[in-house]
């Protein structure tokens, strides 16, 4: 039987079922937070999990031989690109300072909360130079809707039957833009390392070889020379955070680049900022022309890069190198390159830094990269576009279902969590 509906007090939910509270998550939780714990401080063979911003496994970042928690709490990322990122914790760990804590001051089922703020932390998050924020005070007020604590319960339960049968599809279909990701890496990789060359008819193995001096490079062809990549570039440097942070940030204007907005097969633009024509003057050093090549420096998208192909003003913040290539090198060759395991070890070996980690402009000046003419690297380029064009159908196929899928996922929790389907 379908319960009787309310006017909820919050105005995105409209209405709510009769017996349903509301409050605020303050009334709810004791809110804290973690600390700051570095790198260094990790152990190989530590017995206690530390969690941070990031997703990627779990969210954990190490292992350290002491606790701060005992308990079964929620936690939530504070700041950056994962702003409002929930999870529920267990037992004995750790938090870094960008984690805050929820521990239930009433009887509640947390699980319900889980899902909840999954879906309503979205609607408190402000925009930040590092992504966005939901800091305490912000999390305090976020209103909370209280159904009785059995209807918590069953909510909870469906909503982890439903969504782990979501999550198994969605898990089978990345699986599959795994393998089609391994494959057009191994065709760039092959062109890029120059284990195939084009003799005048067909791609083929290179009749004569030579070592190249490099252990992680192994031998290339004959005919191919080594250089560094500031021999062959005008420019290597990043951007600034415009004076006074986010609060800068346009409705319209030049449209201001971010790390988020940096993939490798090209820019994406659905969330990108703006900063006015002024600041984007003040900020002369950091424009983007045409053709210019921006990489990742810092973060957990480090060495993800692209070339600028829309002729219009741009201009980077300080977590994105602008590369702009001489006429001796062609920005897509580059691309490809930063992509390939040449690129991506050389990144990985000039990684600096303890919790945020990055690279510096003379060890990525310093790369050493294949010199050749520029007919050789237009034909690598078009190779590789054509063989992967394929691939890149069918991935943009699957990524479309699983956005769907995902879309799905958080239509559910919202209509559970908000009394909006009958459980």
């Amino acid at each position: 039987m379908v319960e009787s509906l309310k006017k909820s007090k919050f105005e995105w939910f409209d209405e709510i079922p009769l017996s349903w509270g509301e409050s605020k998550i303050s009334y709810l939780f004791e809110i804290g937070r973690g600390r700051v714990i570095s790198q260094q401080e990790l152990k190989e063979n530590g017995k206690f999990p530390v969690y941070s911003s990031q997703t990627k496994d779990n969210g954990c970042m190490g292992m350290i031989e002491t606790y701060d928690f005992d308990d079964n709490l929620i936690t939530w990322t504070t700041d950056g690109a994962n702003a409002g990122t929930v999870f529920i914790r267990e037992g004995k760990f750790n938090c870094t300072n960008v984690c805050g804590t929820l521990k239930p001051i009433l009887d509640i089922e947390l699980k319900y909360y889980y899902y909840y703020l999954q879906f309503v932390t979205q609607f408190y998050k402000r925009p930040d130079t590092n992504g966005a924020k939901i800091m305490n005070n912000e999390m305090a007020n976020i209103h909370a809707l209280i159904p009785p604590k059995q209807t918590q319960i069953r909510i909870a339960e469906f909503l982890d039957k439903k969504t782990a049968e979501i999550d198994t599809i969605i898990q089978k279909k990345e699986s599959l833009l795994l393998l089609l990701e391994e494959k057009k890496k191994a065709i760039i990789n092959e062109a890029i390392t120059g284990k195939k060359v084009w003799n005048g008819n067909a791609w083929t193995e290179p009749v004569e070889v030579k070592d190249s001096g490099i252990e992680w490079l192994g031998e290339i062809p004959e005919h191919w020379e080594l250089t560094q990549l500031k021999y062959l570039t005008e420019k290597v440097g990043s951007g600034v955070t415009p004076r006074g942070g986010a609060e800068v940030y346009t409705e319209e204007g030049v449209k201001f680049i971010r790390s988020q907005n940096v993939y490798f097969d090209g820019l994406r633009l659905d969330d990108v900022v703006f900063i006015d024509e002024k600041t984007h003057l003040q900020m002369e050093n950091s424009k983007v022309v045409f053709n210019d090549v921006l990489l990742n420096i810092t973060g957990g998208s480090i060495g993800r890069s692209c070339v600028v192909e829309m002729n219009e003003e741009f201009n980077v913040n300080q977590h994105v190198c602008i590369i702009r290539p001489t006429d001796e090198l062609n920005s897509k060759y580059l691309n490809y390159f930063l992509y390939s395991n040449i690129g991506q070890t050389q990144i990985r070996l000039g990684i600096t830094g303890g919790n945020r980690e990055g690279l510096n402009f003379e060890n990525l000046k310093s790369f050493i990269i294949p010199k050749l003419n520029v007919v050789e690297q237009e034909l690598i380029v078009d190779t590789i576009k054509s063989k992967v064009l394929e691939l890149n159908s069918i991935s943009n196929k699957i990524q479309a279902q699983i956005n769907k899928l995902k879309e799905y996922r958080q239509s559910l929790i919202s209509e559970a969590v908000t009394g909006k389907i009958d459980i």
